[in-house]
């Protein structure tokens, strides 16, 4: 099997395009932005009663732009790590991203579920069998169990969403936890998955991205694994 990489010199017009595409992600980003405190606003201007007693339809509109909204974030900062740009954010950053996550997944939490399985249909997959990992029917077997005429819950929102099969609703659980885990390692020194891993008796590795030195965080002790090339430059 021949696995190696082919360097093609890129164009004036390939570095156009690729700006291009960049500029886009960073667009809709602001657009997602606008359109979820926007609706947010208008909705709650005006009204003196609860989150909770919005109607259906109005927090659909705010709980689907704001996953948009989490998910363009996502994509400048993928975007951005490719670049090499420094993604690195601040405690204060790390608890505002937090707290704007879990205001959108408290909204969510006060869709029916019915309401919310139109909002944000279930992916249509169907060999989770097979991979041993979540699709439809595994979706559809949680859901059967629920009552779907009644709002979720913002605490039930979090087990759903480990079960429910949705791209963008499992990218932003994604963000959310590595929100919650680096305060989480602000304040202790250990991310929460390092910190489940070690009372497990797991290994974890840290590795110095410029040497590609890694070292045992339990231990202490270093390794620097063997570079193979498989890259082939074609002029």
């Amino acid at each position: 099997m021949n696995d190696k990489f082919t360097v093609i010199n890129s164009t004036d017009e390939d570095k156009s395009k690729e700006i291009d595409r960049v500029n886009r992600i960073a667009k809709l980003n602001e657009i997602w932005e606008r359109q979820y405190y926007t609706a947010l606003e208008k909705a709650c201007t005006g009204r003196s009663g609860m989150l909770k007693d919005l109607p259906q339809d109005e927090l659909a509109k705010i709980g689907f732009a704001g996953i948009k909204y989490i998910c363009s974030m996502r994509e400048i900062t993928r975007e951005n790590r490719k670049l090499g740009i420094d993604e690195s954010r601040t405690l204060a950053e790390e608890q505002l991203r937090f707290t704007v996550i879990d205001s959108i997944f408290t909204i969510l939490g006060c869709l029916t579920l019915r309401n919310f399985v139109t909002t944000f249909p279930i992916d249509k997959t169907y060999d989770g069998a097979k991979w041993e990992c979540k699709d439809y029917f595994s979706t559809m077997d949680v859901l059967s169990k629920m009552d779907w005429d009644k709002p979720i819950g913002r605490d039930e929102l979090s087990e759903l969403l480990w079960d429910y099969d949705n791209e963008e609703l499992r990218h932003a659980y994604i963000e959310f936890t590595t929100a919650m885990s680096a305060i989480y390692r602000a304040q202790t020194g250990k991310g929460i998955m390092e910190k489940f891993l070690e009372d497990r008796g797991v290994p974890t590795y840290t590795m110095d991205k410029e040497t590609g030195v890694m070292k045992n965080n339990g231990t202490g002790d270093i390794m620097k694994p063997k570079k193979v090339s498989h890259i082939q430059i074609v002029k």
